[in-house]
């Protein structure tokens, strides 16, 4: 059997060309890996992305807490309507209107504040 190694019996012109082949098909090769990287998309990173308000994120946390086997559902659900364009963010009211119809009855906790000569005070000093 016969074996060629480069630095022997090849002249220069034609090593250079195959290292040259070789060089292109390894940079095809990780062009190709890096694309499919970038084209790994993880939906909740970009469902929480566009919660616009705190009241959104707090109503997803709920949800995550409360219905953790439903929430892997909830995120697909509001990923595909990012991705079809059918809403651009979600705010408080809309996020609870989406889990109420998909029945992940979660409840927005509500704060009650007094305001009285623009400083938030308490109920009985709001009441005198």
């Amino acid at each position: 059997m016969w074996v060629l190694t480069m630095s022997e019996e090849l002249p220069e012109e034609l090593k250079r060309k195959l290292m040259e082949k070789f060089m292109k098909k390894i940079r095809e090769v990780k062009r190709a890996e890096e694309k499919a990287e970038e084209h790994v998309v993880d939906p909740e990173k970009v469902v929480w992305d566009h919660l616009s308000d705190d009241k959104a994120r707090e109503l997803m946390l709920k949800a995550k807490r409360l219905y953790p086997n439903e929430y892997p559902y909830v995120v697909r659900v509001f990923y595909e309507l990012l991705r079809r364009g059918d809403v651009k963010e979600f705010d408080g009211y809309t996020t609870l209107l989406i889990l109420h119809r998909l029945g992940i009855p979660v409840k927005p906790s509500i704060r009650l504040k007094f305001v009285k000569h623009g400083k938030e005070v308490s109920f009985k000093e709001y009441a005198e």
